[in-house]
This record gives C-alpha cells, sequence and structure tokens, in this order.
C-alpha cells in the first residue's frame, strides 16, 4: 500500500505522534508519501495532485481533521486511514480504531477496507454528526490551548458552559415524510455514533447502516440532565424520556430563525436545512473485529 500520510499540525497529539507514527507506518510495509501543509485548507490540493500515484490517505488528528479530507478522497477514490490524534477522536471510536497511535498504526498496515455512508447537509459532508444547539454554543467556548492541556475535561466544561447559556429552540423536522414539531436545546444528527467526547447519538448508530439517526434533547434541568448521562453515554433508545430519537435516510430541519450547524466540529452552514445519507459512499481501513461485526450484524 502507498500511502498519503496528512497529518493536522494542530492536532493535541500531532507533534508528539508524527515521526514515531510515520517510521510504525514504514516498518509495517506502508510505501509512505509525506506532505507537508501548513492549513487543513491546503489538503485538498495535495490530495489531488497526489492521488494518482497513491491508494490510502492517512490523516492524523479528530474529526474535523477527516472532514477536511473525506471530499477529496471520495472524489478521488481513494482509501482513508486514520490516526486518531485529536481530542476526542469519536469517529475513529465508532469505526473501533484502537486509542494508541501504535496500534492504529497496525490497522492502517493490517486492517481491512470498509465502505461506510456519509451524512450530508446542504451539500457540506460529514462524516460524523452535525449538531444544532448546546455543541455550537460548546464549540463558541472551544479554546485551542485548552483542548491541548486538558483534553476531554475541556468537552466537559464547555458542555457545562454550553448548557448554562443556551436557550431552548423550536424545530420542526420531517423524517422521511413525516413531521415532529419539537422544543429542543441540542439537535444531534449522526451518521457515527460518538461524539462530544464520548456521547452517543443512538445505541443502534451505525456509519454503514444506509440511515441517519436524530436525537432531539429536550430543555431540562441540569439535575434531570445528570439523570440522564447514562443513557446519552450508552446511546439513546427510543423509549427514552427527555428526548427524542428517530431514524431516516432524508431529514428536512426547519428552525424560526437560522440556526448555525456544527459538521464534525465546524460551523460551516446553517438551517434551514436537508440532511441526507449517502450510501457507502467513502473506502476507509478498519480493524478485522469491526468487519467481522459488520458481517454478523447485518447476516441477521
Amino acid at each position: 500500500m502507498r500511502a498519503l500520510v496528512l497529518i493536522n499540525p494542530g492536532a493535541r497529539q500531532g507533534a508528539a505522534h508524527t515521526q514515531t507514527a510515520l517510521k510504525q507506518l514504514w516498518a509495517m510495509g506502508v510505501d509512505v508519501v509525506r506532505a507537508r501543509a501548513e492549513r487543513l485548507a491546503d489538503w485538498p490540493r495535495l490530495i489531488d495532485k497526489h492521488a494518482a500515484d497513491i491508494d490510502c490517505v492517512v490523516v492524523g488528528g479528530g474529526d474535523g481533521s477527516l472532514n477536511f479530507a473525506a471530499g477529496p478522497i471520495i472524489r478521488n477514490d481513494l482509501t482513508l486511514g486514520i490516526l486518531p490524534l485529536g481530542t476526542a477522536n469519536d469517529f475513529a471510536r465508532t469505526l473501533g480504531y484502537p486509542d494508541d497511535p501504535a496500534e492504529a498504526c497496525r490497522t492502517v498496515a493490517q486492517g481491512e477496507n470498509h465502505r461506510i455512508d456519509l451524512g450530508q447537509v446542504n451539500n457540506i459532508y460529514f462524516l460524523n454528526v452535525a449538531s444544532i444547539g448546546l455543541a455550537v454554543r460548546a464549540r463558541q467556548y472551544r479554546s485551542d490551548a485548552a483542548k491541548r492541556w486538558f483534553g476531554s475535561l475541556g468537552y466537559a466544561h464547555n458542555a457545562y458552559a454550553a448548557f448554562r447559556d443556551t436557550r431552548p429552540f423550536r424545530v420542526r423536522v420531517v423524517c422521511d415524510g413525516l413531521r415532529h414539531d419539537l422544543r429542543s436545546i441540542q439537535l444531534a444528527i449522526g451518521n457515527g455514533r460518538y461524539f462530544g467526547g464520548g456521547l452517543a447519538v443512538s445505541g443502534h448508530a451505525f456509519p454503514d447502516d444506509g440511515q441517519l439517526d436524530l436525537f432531539s434533547l429536550e430543555p431540562q434541568s441540569l439535575g434531570a440532565l445528570m439523570r440522564l448521562m447514562p443513557a446519552l453515554i450508552r446511546g439513546p433508545s427510543r423509549s427514552i424520556r427527555g428526548g427524542e430519537l428517530m431514524q431516516g435516510s432524508h431529514f428536512r430541519v426547519i428552525t424560526a430563525h437560522p440556526r448555525a450547524i456544527n459538521t464534525d466540529g465546524e460551523v460551516l452552514t446553517h438551517t434551514p436545512a436537508i440532511f441526507h445519507v449517502l450510501p457507502r459512499a467513502l473506502k476507509v481501513r478498519v480493524p478485522a473485529a469491526y468487519r467481522t461485526a459488520y458481517t454478523s450484524r447485518t447476516a441477521n
């Protein structure tokens, strides 16, 4: 395998693991092509430049880094490999990638190719989760220095501040033609399962099931939210109190006033919004155990 390796220079663990990861990939038989880029915005140009000579693009960073690479990877029919060097690495967790960078290199070198879905909102791709409400407010409080020093604890602090400051909003969701009028403080639409440093959109969300999962969190007291946390970490079910869960291939989301949408950690669009799934749009290197679990899940 010949792979272009792109490491986000701003990733929390990027600087510490870059050289080690390159050496490990090379030792495991990957023909490594290294390209330097000062900005994530340069990645599409670099991927297009090297596309004819590579099989895979290995991205070191978090969900936002993966998002920047997804478009040109699909356009050039390449495969995505992941080095989870970000703060939360939620999408890597969804795919069963190990946290240890050395073991993640092994997954890239010795794993299997697998096709997954991609989410799209208003012509913006998202691999993992798009959110309205709390997640957008929390991002406004995000500090790169805090991410670097405090990691996932920074997510918890930002989430509390966002909960304190976010006002409820009314939203109309049309899911595969059925209308739902909701009052919400957080709307999450997931292609992947995990987001926000360990929460789950749904206990039955998979990035290869041809569906998106939408969870709306109702306005409630901090105490009620704390009691709900085990279910939010485990993954909500349709019977959950304090929220509403639905699944579909197409969502239309309308709010009284335009509201920002956080896609994989970046705010790139706003409501009104059309969400839909692009089935099996992206090839990814995954652990063999994930492929085994997928085969078992789809056989039942």
